[in-house]
């Protein structure tokens, strides 16, 4: 019987593609389409490489300069596309590679050949008789995590953190973030669990190791239907390509109720949600409409969502998915039932209302207006007060402060005119809309065509919000798939989804790599949260336990900054250098707390010559567009730049004592450590450097 040909390519041909000269690449994309085609055509005139260092690496020629790298195993029908390059470049390579599956793990790994005096170099502990970082493992157990044999005496070398560091180089990357993992303090079994090893591995079977998933985090195999020329486009978007297979398994696994992801910044929850909804179109493409539905918190975000699905689904995969921002979701369901309210958005309108309201205040009680709009969005809104009594009985934790019955009845009637003040302009609180509409739902029980939802941002999104999700989605399985990290809530939101009517228990995982910024970002923005109490979106304590970066780079660079001119100064200093060392302007983003520090700054910078995009709401980061990045630090979540340059800071209980004040204690505390995760927020935007101009109060 012959074996069904199977084509693939590495992540490392990809990434030596994007270096090709620009003149050569149309060769590479022609061999490349002609090698999918028929890898044993006439044309392709394979070479051994007399001393590459995996006997089953062959040359292939693209034409007089450029050569490719091909890993033809003896046995089988594989045929697998590892690097490009230069002639002599590519031979080069070939001689420092290997190509192996793991005989535990099961994957196809490429790694780097130990040169000897390296090797000799890393197996030697900088003491002599210091404890290992891996003596609690045994050889079987090290080799468990994606270790290969080869590489065992120079793991078990290893005495600290900084020695792991050094041998990522000749580690293959599964390996290398496993034994990090275990370093960190994650469980040994928890991260064999994250695994999927097969029962058995033959390692010639290369045909058998492609299909798993710990080999398509760095490989993804051709057919038919591959769109080339955007797979070599991958680079810029790997994420598009290939997952970690802890993410693939929250991907294509069928789930019997509602899923709850969590994880820091940059560990990739929000691509796993795109791929969830994209897996989810692919399951239910002959249902009518769009019976996936994909929402998230502000317009900005889901704007961004849909232009990254476009890039990641196929046109029939799109036509299934509606992305939209919760608000609008809402209102136009409301428009089906006739509501005759309009949503309250305006932020003056809702001052002025809270004026006139103020009038039904009681001469005896001296409360500001601040205050009852603060106890109405935090007590009244979040349990759904209608009368007086209901007013109370409701819980207070968090307000700060002592209100009795008595003052509680006299508080109402101010309570009752915002209500009547809304009610004559025809408005709703986005809040009671909400659970108007979920009453609606549950009284009318419309069909909806919504067969799944994907949410992401679910720690901005309210308690009411996700009562009306979960009464717009049928329970069954695969119904809602929820992504969110309370460490980012930046808006005053706290849901616990259980009292919503969303069970995930026994359905609740955790991502713990940073593939975005580098560990010393990540340290610094990690500690803006220190000692603040953070839950898990469903009423239990969270932490950043055993959440690490993989890379490493320069410490954030905290700048002492008087003024607005002095903030332009050194942004100029900064962008120079960042230009001189190559980096284009459009990878760097200026970022501030409020509008009119961004505009200042972009008004100085245009003044100067320099090119700008300052990001509004309705202003999509174009890569097309030139010019250096700016953005309120709100703006700037969901976004990643190879810099961040965060100006004219005043520092997370400044900006709380301003925006809460004449407000009580546990306004002014929950705003802190709201203004902490925002600067949590900005600071993990950043891939390779932050800057902080700090100004001085």
């Amino acid at each position: 019987m012959t074996l069904a040909l199977k084509i693939a390519m590495s992540d490392d041909f990809l990434k030596s593609f994007a270096a090709v000269p620009r003149s050569q690449q149309l060769a590479v994309l022609n061999f490349v389409a002609k090698f999918r085609q028929n890898p044993m055509a006439t044309g392709i005139n394979y070479e051994r490489i007399r001393d590459a260092a995996d006997a089953n690496m062959r040359s292939v020629r693209i034409n007089d300069n450029m050569r490719g790298i091909v890993l033809k195993p003896e046995v089988g029908n594989v045929y697998c596309l590892l690097w490009v390059d230069q002639h002599d470049d590519a031979y080069h390579w070939a001689r420092r590679h290997r190509v192996a599956i793991h005989p535990d793990v099961g994957s196809i790994q490429v790694y780097a050949v130990q040169e000897e005096a390296a090797s000799a170099a890393v197996v030697q502990p900088e003491v002599a008789g210091s404890e290992g970082l891996f003596d609690a493992l045994k050889d079987r157990e090290i080799r468990r995590l994606g270790v290969p044999d080869e590489r065992l005496a120079a793991v078990r070398a290893v005495t600290s953190e900084e020695e792991l560091d050094a041998l990522e180089a000749i580690l293959p990357d599964e390996a290398f973030e496993a034994l990090y993992l275990f370093a960190a303090g994650e469980p040994f079994d928890k991260i064999i669990n994250e695994q999927s090893a097969p029962a058995t591995v033959d390692q010639s079977d290369f045909g058998a190791a492609l299909e798993r998933d710990s080999t398509r985090r760095h490989f993804v195999v051709l057919t038919d239907d591959s769109d080339l020329e955007a797979l070599l486009a991958a680079p810029l978007e790997r994420w598009r390509v290939f997952l970690h297979p802890s993410q693939r398994k929250l991907v294509e696994r069928d789930w019997n109720g509602p899923v709850k992801v969590t994880g820091g910044a940059g560990t990739g929850k929000t691509v796993v949600a795109m791929h969830r909804a994209a897996r989810l179109a692919r399951q239910y493409a002959q249902m009518p409409g769009r019976p996936v539905l994909f929402t998230t918190f502000t317009k900005t975000l889901a704007e961004d969502i849909r232009q990254h699905l476009e890039l990641l689904c196929t046109p029939q995969e799109l036509e299934k998915i509606q992305v939209v921002n919760l608000d609008q979701w809402a209102s136009g369901l409301l428009r089906r039932f006739g509501y005759p309210h309009g949503l309250l958005y305006s932020e003056s309108d809702r001052r002025r209302f809270w004026q006139a309201a103020m009038a039904a205040m009681p001469a005896s009680i001296d409360l500001s207006a601040q205050f009852m709009r603060a106890e109405y969005e935090r007590v009244v809104l979040p349990q759904g007060c209608e009368t007086s009594e209901d007013y109370m009985r409701a819980s207070r934790v968090g307000r700060g402060g002592q209100l009795g019955r008595a003052i509680r009845k006299a508080l109402w009637p101010v309570f009752a005119e915002y209500r009547a003040q809304l009610q004559a302009a025809n408005l709703r609180e986005p809040e009671e809309a909400f659970r108007e509409a979920c009453q609606l739902l549950r009284t009318e029980k419309p069909a909806l065509g919504i067969r799944a939802m994907v949410v992401d941002e679910a720690q901005d999104i309210s308690s009411a919000a996700f009562e009306l999700i979960r009464a717009a989605v049928a329970e069954a399985e695969n119904d809602l798939f929820i992504v969110g990290d309370a460490h980012q809530r930046i808006y005053r939101h706290k849901v616990v989804l259980s009292r919503a009517g969303v069970e995930v228990r026994g359905r609740s995982r955790s991502l713990k790599v940073n593939y975005r910024t580098t560990d010393e970002i990540r340290q610094w923005a990690c500690a803006q949260l220190e000692g603040c109490a953070v839950d898990d979106l469903d009423g239990n304590a969270d932490s950043l336990r055993g959440y690490r970066s993989l890379t490493h780079g320069d410490a954030p660079d905290i700048i002492e900054s008087m003024s607005l001119q002095d903030d332009v100064a050194h942004v100029q200093t900064i962008l120079k250098q960042l230009q001189d060392d190559g980096m284009e302007l459009r990878q760097i983003c200026i970022t501030a707390r409020t509008n009119d520090d961004v505009d200042g700054i972009a008004r100085a910078l245009q003044q100067s010559g320099v090119a700008c995009l300052k990001l509004e709401n309705s202003t999509a980061d174009d890569p097309a567009v030139p010019g250096v990045r700016l953005a309120t630090m709100h703006r700037i979540k969901g976004l990643e730049f190879s810099v961040v340059i965060l100006a004219a800071y005043k520092g997370a209980a400044n900006y709380a004592d301003q925006f809460s004040r004449d407000e009580d204690a546990g306004v002014t505390e929950d705003t802190e450590l709201s203004e902490r995760c925002l600067l949590h927020v900005a600071a993990t935007r950043a891939k390779r450097n932050l800057f902080l101009l700090m100004r001085s109060t």
